[in-house]
């Protein structure tokens, strides 16, 4: 049976329990989700005082409702504990629910908008894709905030997900090695992840928010901003304020930071500065960033100061997949558009709130291909993997190469769909790798943003598969998709023999 039902006595009630793996993994998702995103419109309300007021009541009601019903409806669930294929189902059902009741929310809200606009701008913010569908320059601060604070809330739990369930941060062998540092000495435990990984999001967003106090900026425009960039979603209402020098130069080094691995962080953090320089991943990172910078800059052939500044800010925009708008370049060259699309699939550091593929997998790969021509040519040679030197472990290598298959993949797939619904075979290319890095914005070849409003209601749904696997690296959405689709399989294999063998006898 999928739903189990068992008594236990406690106060003389009692009190039943969903004890089927799947049931239990895709409820704790849903009150996770649902529970998460009323706590953030309690939140919005509190901050919708500020302003008007006018969304409070809604905000405090709505949220309210959504967390006390969650914290009710949670003893109704077994405790048992779940297998890693069933926490990833966990995790993804969240993340789902989560973007369901905030589309709720957004067409309760706002004034003429459909469901499939709210829906896609639910999966824009928690994916933290840097697209957006709906004006919200007459909206309240209170659906400004939560607009806002939801790509933080996404990149957190996705951070999350990534240090304590998917091993990308450390080589199979289990040995540590100067080039890269694992996860496992720097968060021996879990509540310690948590703990600093809630700490290193917490002051880079107030360290951020009050360096931009030094600009033109307001409190609430610096927050709003700060937390866009530290989460990497890359919204904001105004995008004007990207045109000053010191607004970019503060925000550089915001997004630099939030594309650096969380372990590298709290490395130096605590004092540890000689991790650092250890770091091959970090200096291939910086050195991406320099080499782009330098290239914008030859391409757009102006010369001055404000063209470095402008090359510096959409280089580090890009490769840290916040996606930060902002206007090209007079002379912009298609080269320039290629390397943004370049930089963007890369990605940034692995473990950090930025998606694409990440350096060090790109690295690994890179040494394969190196390996496999050597081999060509010695066939009999043992060559070992070294990245930074550290010995990867065949094992990594293999789920690299998978990785990359299914990054590709997804990435065909989501060009093609778009491509039979009409779009240029480049603008489907550059939306497909956007959503799927959870970048943007998308650009033409000329350098022109291309905003997803003048998309279709299909061609945007085609890039929310996309932009949910991104966010969470590909890996829990693929095998919570797996374990779903075998479950049923079994599920369905009796009821297949009875009807088989009733059709026999008749």
């Amino acid at each position: 049976m999928i739903f189990s039902l068992f008594s236990t006595r406690g106060n003389s009630q009692s009190v039943s329990y969903i004890n089927s793996p799947i049931w239990i993994a895709v409820s704790r998702g849903m009150l996770f989700g649902i529970s998460a995103a009323g706590l953030l419109a309690v939140l919005s309300g509190l901050v919708d005082l500020t302003d008007s007021g006018g969304d409070t009541a809604f905000f405090l009601i709505f949220g309210t409702l959504a967390t006390v019903i969650c914290a009710y409806l949670a003893r109704y669930i077994s405790g048992k504990k779940l297998k890693r294929s069933e926490i990833f189902l966990e995790v993804t059902s969240g993340f789902l629910f989560c973007i369901l009741c905030s589309t709720l929310l957004y067409s309760l809200l706002i004034e003429k908008v459909n469901f499939g606009d709210a829906f896609f701008e639910s999966a824009a913010a928690f994916t933290t894709t840097s697209l957006t569908v709906i004006d919200f320059e007459m909206s309240g601060r209170g659906i400004i905030f939560y607009r806002t604070s939801s790509q933080l809330l996404g990149s957190f739990t996705a951070l999350l997900t990534a240090v304590m369930l998917i091993p990308i941060s450390q080589d199979n062998s289990g040995v540590g090695t100067p080039g890269r540092i694992t996860t496992q000495e720097v968060f021996p435990e879990k509540k310690k992840a948590v703990k600093s990984i809630f700490l290193i999001y917490l002051v880079s967003t107030l360290v951020l928010t009050f360096s931009l106090l030094v600009t033109e900026l307001d409190f609430f425009d610096s927050l709003l901003i700060a937390l866009s960039a530290i989460s990497t979603g890359g919204f904001v209402r105004n995008t004007a304020v990207f045109e000053n020098s010191s607004v970019q130069l503060i925000l550089v080094a915001g997004m630099i930071t939030t594309g650096t691995s969380v372990v590298i962080i709290w490395r130096l953090a605590t004092g540890k500065v000689n991790s650092l320089l250890r770091s091959s991943e970090l200096i291939t990172y910086l050195a991406l960033i320099i080499g782009a910078t330098f290239l914008l800059f030859l391409w757009a052939d102006n010369g001055d100061t404000s063209s470095i500044s402008k090359a510096f800010f959409i280089a580090v925009s890009s490769i840290s997949t916040t996606g930060f708008h902002i206007s090209p370049f007079d002379t912009w060259t298609i080269s320039a558009g290629f390397l943004l699309l370049l930089l963007v699939t890369v990605g940034p550091m692995s473990l950090s709130s930025g998606g694409g593929f990440q350096i060090h997998r790109l690295r690994i790969l890179l040494s394969v291909s190196v390996r496999e021509m050597i081999r060509q040519l010695h066939p009999r040679a043992v060559v070992k993997i070294k990245v930074g030197g550290e010995s990867v472990a065949e094992d990594r290598v293999r789920q690299v190469v998978v990785f990359q298959f299914i990054f590709t993949s997804i990435i065909f797939l989501t060009a093609t769909v778009l491509t039979i619904s009409g779009v240029g075979v480049y603008e489907a290319l550059s939306s497909s790798i956007n959503a799927l890095t959870t970048a943007g914005p998308i650009r033409n070849a000329d350098g022109l943003i291309t905003t997803v409003s003048s998309f279709s209601m299909g061609e945007r749904l085609a890039l929310v598969p996309a932009m949910l696997s991104g966010r969470l690296y590909l890996l829990p959405v693929l095998i919570s998709f797996g374990y779903v689709f075998s479950e049923s399989r079994n599920f369905l294999r009796p009821r297949r023999r009875i009807l088989h063998a009733i059709r026999s006898k008749n």
